[in-house]
């Protein structure tokens, strides 16, 4: 397994920021399909980070860590901490709606997804499968 980790700041700016740096650091490891699920996801749950948690307050922040393994990539975000709860799932999302499928989308995309509190907030991770190099 490689590790790679880097912290943005809680700006809606940093979450572009972040996929820059998630598309190049997998970009040349996996397939083509799966750079653009991890793309996906990292771009969904930095997004929730800046606009759901403390995270996107003044002098917030959100750490982005990428995890290569044999037969998927694990996107984790942690973040200053929750000003809500995460739902357990994605049920009951109105799929007609303007926002709000961020979760729905990353669970499609990914064979397991969670959210775990850690000592400064909380960590969103999600398992994205495809072709690793």
């Amino acid at each position: 397994m490689t590790r790679l980790s880097r912290l943005f700041s809680g700006r809606p700016e940093s979450v572009r920021d972040a996929r820059c740096f998630a598309w190049t650091y997998v970009a040349e490891r996996v397939t083509g399909e799966l750079a653009h699920s991890v793309e996906l996801v990292v771009s969904e749950l930095c997004t929730n980070a800046v606009e759901h948690t403390a995270s996107g307050r003044p002098g917030g922040w959100f750490l982005l860590e990428l995890e290569m393994h044999p037969d998927h990539v694990r996107v984790s975000v942690m973040d200053n901490g929750a000003l809500a709860t995460v739902p357990a799932s994605s049920d009951g999302v109105d799929l007609d709606a303007v926002s709000g499928r961020g979760l729905f989308i990353v669970e499609a995309v990914s064979k397991a997804w969670g959210a775990e509190n850690v000592l400064a907030g909380r960590r969103v991770w999600a398992d994205v499968v495809g072709e690793v190099a």
